[in-house]
């Protein structure tokens, strides 16, 4: 399965003032489910996940957008098996 971000939005800035916080929205996942991917200011990458029955919540706590999309890619993988 290949996932891939795009780039919604960069809103307010982190703690320090600097860096932008960047939102990305995921394709490639299965029919119907959604995700988003983004920075929280002192908290890391996190992934909000939903579909038209369900809105699910902000999870995890990744060093990096690419580490938050492989344990989404994991997480969908493990759901289809």
């Amino acid at each position: 399965m290949v996932l891939t971000k795009h780039r919604i939005s960069s809103i307010g800035s982190s703690s320090s003032g600097d860096d932008q916080i960047s939102h990305y929205l995921i394709s490639g996942l299965p029919a119907g489910e959604n995700a988003m991917v983004a920075e929280f200011p002192d908290r890391g990458w996190r992934i909000l996940r939903w579909n038209d029955e369900w809105h699910g919540n902000w999870t995890g706590e990744y060093e990096s957008a690419e580490a938050a999309l492989e344990a989404l890619r994991q997480q969908v993988a493990a759901a289809v098996a």
